[in-house]
């Protein structure tokens, strides 16, 4: 019996003639995310081996294939190392990660937001703030990082507090050798150069804006929350701040069945303000979380997965970023050491459900609580799904979002599944862009 097998895990699609006018394959693995052109003659070795079991006879190609994960030992249990990663990723306490908004307000009332019920002019008192560094200080020894996004509300409108706490965490990394990384997701309209020099004194240097395209689409989603627009304002904060920005600012475009036709606008006018140095652009998918929006105006996965590649290629980013690799726990909802904190000290396992008192596990004055919440999703184990166990996605999906996946589980799927074939058509020109690098590389 032969001692290898093929992972369940692969993929072919075509791809064009070489130099010498042989047909050529690509073969993708979504768990190792490896892709390599394999041609004609040598694909038929693979085909004959998966149809007929006939031995792989090149040594090299076999070689090449198992380097690849497209080969596997036949006693190698896929599956079993899935849940094996999937187990270590959830239960690590190599990192403690918070997300912590300091105020449950906002100035913004978005269209869309899933805590349009929950925003209240309440900010975070001292017994809060203390209990905080206590809960970070009792869980830090040893750790390799303390991870802290700031969040809202507008996590702008209590910088005082985002700037008290920041010190007091930063004070508590130095003291136990730990790293202290720090992003914050702001709406943008209160970044004056000022906010911004503190920002990069606190180590604030990961930043996240939302622009759903231009003024005309962005102001009727996105306003004061008396109405009045925030685009100009936004954009002019951005030139303002542009000479202190140290890494690119995210800039979240929202996309639904309003706007996906005019989302390159964004892109149009970062560039016209100057601003595409110092800014990355990505799509992001509207979804009706909380029942706080339409369905119908929600694009579908499938829908949203299409819109996705097309906007990325015609605006000439960098594909290659996007090749999903295995994936351990999906996010932070379903990590041990992960917890989101409201501003009244309630903790929540996923960003959607802050607010909403119900979806708790816990008060951070008190001890957390393990109740079936916290259950479905740390217990969770997508190799046992029927709907995902012998799926070939799975390595980059793992069972897919947890939240989503508690409110209707058949929409829980990654865009990946669905734009796998789009991705698809445009391999060769990533794979000439790196093989053109490779050659610029070994021209010196």
């Amino acid at each position: 019996m032969l001692d290898y097998k093929l992972s369940h895990y692969n993929f072919v699609f075509p791809y064009h003639e070489n130099d010498a006018g042989e047909k050529q394959m690509v073969l993708y693995n979504t768990k190792t995310g490896s892709m390599a052109l394999i041609e004609d003659a040598k694909y038929k070795m693979y085909c004959d081996f998966e149809s007929d079991g006939k031995p792989i006879e090149d040594e090299e190609l076999l070689s090449n294939l198992r380097l690849g994960g497209y080969v596997v030992d036949s006693d190698f249990d896929e599956l079993a190392s899935l849940r094996y990663c999937m187990l270590s990723s959830r239960f690590s306490d190599a990192d403690l990660v918070l997300t912590i908004a300091p105020t449950s307000d906002c100035n913004f009332r978005c269209v869309y937001c899933y805590e349009k019920d929950s925003i209240k002019p309440v900010v975070m008192n001292d017994e809060v703030k203390d209990a905080i560094v206590d809960f970070a200080k009792n869980r830090i020894q040893f750790k390799r990082s303390l991870d802290v996004t700031w969040y809202g509300g507008e996590p702008l409108l209590a910088m005082d507090i985002v700037e008290e706490l920041s010190r007091k965490l930063m004070e508590l990394c130095e003291e136990n050798n730990v790293e202290y990384i720090a992003s914050i997701v702001t709406n943008g309209f209160l970044l004056t150069p000022k906010i911004m020099d503190k920002l990069n004194e606190l180590r604030i240097l990961s930043i996240q804006i939302t622009l759903d395209g231009a003024a005309e689409d962005h102001d009727k989603r996105r306003c004061l929350k008396g109405g009045l627009p925030t685009f100009d304002r936004i954009i002019d904060n951005l030139v303002a701040v542009k000479d202190k920005i140290q890494y690119p600012v995210q800039i979240r475009i929202n996309a639904d069945r309003h706007n996906i036709d005019r989302v390159d606008n964004v892109i149009s006018i970062l560039k016209e303000k100057g601003l595409e140095d110092v800014t990355a652009p990505y799509l992001a998918m509207v979804e009706n979380a909380n029942g706080t929006y339409n369905d119908n105006s929600c694009l579908h996965t499938n829908e949203f997965s299409k819109h996705e590649f097309d906007f990325i290629t015609r605006n000439g980013f960098d594909i290659t970023c996007w090749i999903p690799n295995q994936i351990g726990s999906y996010c932070g909802a379903d990590t041990e050491n992960c917890f989101v904190i409201g501003a009244d000290g309630l903790i929540y396992r996923c960003w959607n459900e802050i607010g909403i008192k119900g979806r708790s596990i816990g008060q951070i004055t008190d001890d957390l609580r393990l109740d079936k919440r916290t259950f479905d999703y740390m217990l969770y184990d997508p190799t046992e799904d029927e709907q995902c166990r012998d799926c070939k996605f799975l390595p980059v999906c793992m069972g897919g979002c947890p939240y989503l996946r508690q409110q209707n589980p058949d929409i829980r799927c990654t865009a990946m599944k669905h734009g796998l074939a789009a991705f698809m058509d445009i391999i060769p020109a990533i794979l000439e862009k790196q093989v053109d690098e490779k050659k610029s590389t070994l021209s010196y």
